[in-house]
């Protein structure tokens, strides 16, 4: 149990306000949740379209705390600040996920930014590609990165 809770507090660790795993690529902008667990939200343009990086804890239930949820999704913004985000595959530092792994059917993630942050609403895929009890839904705060 103890090794457990050292374990869980380490990865919140990871995920805490500094962001510094992001600042390394080209990233435009950085977002912060702490509700209802850390995570970090990044997009980086990558010509037409936006690279949507997620970090995210589980939420804190004890020895049975979800693991960590990351995804990459790329997809178009539209003239309303809204991006509409298909999971694509990628080499992470928690989560690895194939083309063969995706499959099949709608993996969207939206996000709509605006000046005060990002509202994320996920179609499924942090249920589908994620631990049971991963989210990413919900308000991102823009972080001060010094950018």
């Amino acid at each position: 149990m103890h090794i457990q809770s050292i374990f869980v507090a380490a990865i919140l660790g990871i995920l805490s306000s500094d962001p510094s795993w992001a600042k390394s690529k080209d990233v435009g902008a950085i977002f912060e949740r702490t509700e209802p667990s850390q995570a970090t939200l990044t997009l980086t343009e990558e010509g037409d379209a936006w690279r949507v990086t997620f970090r995210a804890g589980g939420i804190p239930d004890g020895a049975t705390t979800s693991a960590d949820c990351e995804l990459e999704a790329v997809g178009p913004q539209d003239v309303d600040g809204a991006i509409s985000a298909q999971v694509v595959p990628f080499d992470g530092e928690f989560n690895t996920i194939g083309a063969e792994s995706i499959g099949e059917g709608d993996a969207t993630i939206e996000v709509s930014v605006g000046p005060e942050g990002a509202f994320v609403t996920d179609s499924g895929a942090a249920t589908r590609y994620c631990g049971f009890g991963s989210y990413i839904d919900g308000f991102y705060r823009r972080a001060d990165t010094g950018y």
